[in-house]
């Protein structure tokens, strides 16, 4: 077995171990994860085979599964025992492995200590920990961490050098490149407060809006086009313009909350905060002719109930739609209570500007649009459509959110099943974490508020954990997307309750720019990237943040530092999604062969988050690169490493384009010599100095290729310095 793997197996059991022979077991890190992970499937809250439930301990004890003091009594600890060959040894060979040694010493401890039971740790509401007094601070966060590197044995990294701060943070904060000069300032001040200042400076910039935007499209299923087979076009990106303006402007995150699910639920509401409800309308919609449309209003339902779920409670909600959760304590009547908020919602096109009827127009065409499909007239849904359409081209539009003026009646869906009805319900919070008042019936406002309360013990630690993701590659709870019985328990459940209480402090504001703030000043988050081998020995995941992490940059920021380099790059912001260069062969295949009328002058150079989004046929950067796909709510994108990616930044016209540029850039430089302009290129592109090596191997190549072609030798070095990993890396 190669070293590495020795390493990491010896961690992962340092990490999931680290309680002493005298240390007390803890239910939650230490027991709850195994009887989860292997029990609870088949003697959870969903299904009791043999009657038996072990996340509950009355009935295990019972049903003699537990003898609390007696681990030896305990048929649960006789069953794990048994061999492979015995009949009714648990968890059965066909469901899952039989528990490790070490698990069973758990086990057995924890019996012995009384089998306690508590609460699992996410459904109880966050208390504001002491800061650790061993470690002290100046930021909370240092404190929390090193005093958890300290329990191990560990001391955390050196800050990195003032050059990969400034690059670093700048990419976080408004993915873009810190220019040449922004670098030469932070290198020339010697103050304090250097670092602070160039903090504020990015939280100031209106691209920190539209950096931090993209993060939140990705939750809210982003597109702009319709999805299914014919995917057609759809107008909502005055929503997308919305986030970033909220964003940028510090909306507090409650406010941002409520204006999203129930905009038009508010006294007085604006235009503003009826667009901010086309969150929920970024569901796809079919447009098939002969399709059921209740169906599909059905469909469009159950997604709203699941995203609401994972961005605010960061609960796997969607598993409850069919039956009971067979982890969670979600049964499938609280799932329909949820969506039930969102089945008395019309779904309007509004327009923004034009004449005042313009909106009850698009209204009755989509009325007639839905007849024509259920009747199966193709013609007429197609003419429909044309004409829609042609209205709608009048002025800009969106899609919002509207509350019916009867509600509709929402039932338990039989196996999900919207034909088979069950038991009827009303709006309604998971009993597991929310208490629903029982003297009126609830709207989306009122969920909104509920969400941010409080009374509500998820949504401040999924947030923030979700915050805290975007700077370091991994929340403190490293499953983002489950925050329920199957999820990770927290590296640090201090520092996130910590964090927590604090953002949704008064204050704190619920302010995601103070939040930010908060943390790319941290030392923790100032550390080197560089491995160490006391880290590789005993955390070799970085769990602890004994350092930083490197990161690959997203698709749209790859992009952006590309246009940024190239100096090519239109700030301008908000507005119709553009269309960059891509290949003219793409739509054969894919089923819609979509027009792609390329951009011509600034547009052509906008930033990645504005590339129009086909969700069946992405642009090819956005799908080369893991970006999100704008079919479900995307917690976190998978960051892949294929020859591919290598192939499309090398041979893509677009950045060929782009470090053409460039190399004009750097030719036309103020450095009169070679070596001036070479250290001018590193300053672009890696906002640092080359080393002595890297110079003269650079030099060498420029050399090699003056003689191949003088005309374009600076463009081939700046292709080889935008091909370079450190290039699209976050050190």
């Amino acid at each position: 077995m190669p070293t590495r793997l020795l390493l990491t197996f010896a961690a992962v059991v340092a990490l999931t171990l680290p309680c002493r022979a005298a240390e007390k077991v803890d239910f939650a890190r230490d027991i709850r994860p195994i009887l989860s992970d292997k029990c609870f499937k088949c003697h959870g809250p969903g299904t009791q085979k043999a009657k038996l439930r072990l996340d509950d301990r009355d009935a295990a004890v019972k049903k003699g599964a537990l003898t609390p003091g007696k681990h030896a009594d305990s048929t649960l600890i006789e069953r794990v025992l048994l061999d492979d060959s015995d009949t009714g040894r648990m968890p059965p060979p066909d469901t899952a492995d039989r528990l490790t040694p070490e698990q069973i010493a758990k086990l057995k401890k924890w019996i012995d200590e009384g089998a306690e039971y508590r609460p699992h740790w996410a459904f109880v509401p966050p208390k504001r920990p002491d800061v650790p007094k061993a470690a002290p601070a100046a930021n909370p966060i240092d404190a929390f961490v090193r005093a958890r590197l300290a329990q191990d044995g560990l001391e955390p990294a050196p800050q990195a050098d003032k050059s990969t701060l400034i690059r670093r943070v700048t990419l976080d904060l408004t993915g873009l490149l810190p220019t040449p000069k922004e670098v030469e300032d932070f290198l020339a001040d010697k103050s304090s407060g250097a670092y602070e200042t160039v903090v504020d400076r990015l939280l100031a910039s209106p691209h920190y809006g539209e950096r931090m935007a993209r993060h939140w499209l990705d939750l809210a299923r982003y597109a702009d086009s319709n999805g299914y087979t014919i995917d057609g076009p759809r107008q909502i990106w005055a929503y997308r313009d919305w986030v970033i303006k909220a964003l940028n402007s510090d909306m507090p995150f409650d406010q941002f909350t409520r204006e999203q699910l129930a905009g038009d639920l508010l006294p007085g509401a604006t235009l503003d905060q009826k667009v901010a409800t086309g969150f929920h309308r970024n569901t796809a919609f079919n447009e098939e002719g002969g399709t059921d449309p209740e169906q599909f209003r059905v469909e469009r339902t159950i997604d709203r109930a699941n995203t609401t779920g994972a961005v605010w409670l960061g609960l796997t909600f969607g598993c409850a739609q069919c039956h009971d959760h067979k982890y969670d304590p979600l049964p499938a009547k609280d799932y329909y209570r949820l969506y039930a908020f969102f089945d008395s919602c019309d779904e309007p096109t509004i327009p923004i500007g034009g004449p005042a009827d313009l909106e009850k127009r698009i209204a009755e065409l989509q009325t007639k649009v839905a007849t024509a499909r259920l009747a199966g007239n193709d013609a007429e849904t197609k003419k429909l459509l044309a004409e829609i359409k042609k209205v709608q081209g009048q002025v800009p539009t969106t899609l919002v959110m509207r509350e019916r003026a009867k509600p509709r009646q929402t039932f338990v869906q039989v196996r999900g099943d919207f034909l088979r009805k069950g038991e009827e319900v009303q709006p309604g919070y998971p009993a597991a974490v929310g208490t629903t008042p029982a003297e009126k019936r609830l709207t989306r406002l009122d969920l909104a508020k509920w969400l941010t309360s409080a009374d509500n013990p998820l949504t401040a630690r999924v947030t923030v954990n979700r915050a805290w993701q975007t700077f370091f590659g991994r929340g403190l709870v490293e499953t983002e997307n489950d925050f329920g019985l199957q999820g990770s328990f927290p590296t640090h459940p201090e520092l996130l309750d910590w964090l927590a209480v604090e953002f949704a402090s008064p204050s704190g504001r619920w302010s995601f720019k103070r939040l930010h703030k908060l943390i790319v000043t941290s030392d923790t988050y100032k550390q080197s990237s560089a491995a160490r081998p006391e880290l590789a020995e005993k955390d070799p995941r970085n769990l602890l943040l004994g350092r930083q992490s490197r990161l690959r940059l997203e698709a749209e920021i790859i992009r952006d530092v590309s246009l940024s380099a190239s100096a090519l790059l239109n700030p301008k912001l908000g507005g119709p999604g553009v269309f960059p260069p891509q290949p003219r062969e793409l739509f054969q295949f894919t089923q819609s062969n979509h027009a792609w009328a390329e951009s011509k002058g600034p547009d052509r150079y906008r930033r990645g988050m504005y590339t129009y989004i086909w969700r069946q046929s992405q642009h090819p950067l956005l799908a080369t690169f893991d970006a999100a796909d704008a079919q479900v709510a995307c917690t976190k994108r998978n960051r892949s490493n294929t020859p591919l990616q290598a192939l499309h930044l090398a041979n893509d016209p677009a950045f060929v384009e782009f470090a053409e540029a460039l190399g004009k850039r750097i030719e036309s430089s103020s450095p009169s010599d070679d070596a001036g302009k070479i250290a001018f290129a590193f300053a672009v592109c890696f906002a640092r100095t080359p080393t002595d090596a890297e110079a003269s191997r650079v030099r060498s190549y420029l050399d090699a290729r003056r003689k191949a072609d003088p005309k374009t030798a600076w463009a081939a070095v700046a292709r080889v310095l935008m091909n370079l990993d450190e290039f699209i890396t976050r050190e």
